[in-house]
């Protein structure tokens, strides 16, 4: 559940946190900006979760 846009959970405690670095080219990633982390994938396939209907 959200509150006002905001995730329940683990919070960042600076903005370094929001980074990883990419394992394959060692560019340092935003994990908040998706088109980011997947122009990083460099040909990996991501796996999605069946959807129920």
């Amino acid at each position: 559940m959200t509150d006002d846009g905001k995730p329940e959970g683990w919070q960042p405690q600076t903005e370094r946190d929001h980074f990883i670095r990419c394992p394959i080219c060692g560019k340092m990633l935003d994990m908040r900006d998706l088109g980011e982390v997947i122009s990083h994938l460099h040909g990996q396939e991501v796996e999605e979760e069946p959807t129920v209907h």
